[in-house]
């Protein structure tokens, strides 16, 4: 089994990052790698979140820390993280937007 990240989530990652960085750069990092170890954790509980077929085939999420939130399918080999939604954004939306 491998975690695998999607382009969007990368992107939110890197938008997690940019928006802590400024007031603390060590913070945006641990705070990122944090997160990263987390989703990790997906690979022995791959049925960790709750399904929400609702925003996308297969999508489960993964609530972290109570700011974040995680999107991800699981599948036989992998763990494929979708994307990765900070401070409130309004996930269901936005992935509706996706789908």
């Amino acid at each position: 089994m491998r975690l695998v990240y999607r382009p969007a989530a990368r992107d939110d990652l890197d938008a997690i990052y940019d928006f802590i960085e400024p007031d603390s750069p060590a913070r945006a990092l641990s705070f990122v790698q944090e997160i990263r170890a987390s989703c990790r954790h997906l690979l022995a509980h791959p049925q960790l979140g709750p399904a929400r077929d609702d925003l996308g085939t297969g999508i489960r999420l993964y609530p972290l820390r109570g700011r974040v939130v995680v999107a991800y399918r699981a599948f036989a080999d992998r763990i494929e993280v979708v994307r990765v939604f900070y401070g409130g954004q309004d996930y269901a939306a936005l992935m509706r937007d996706d789908i």
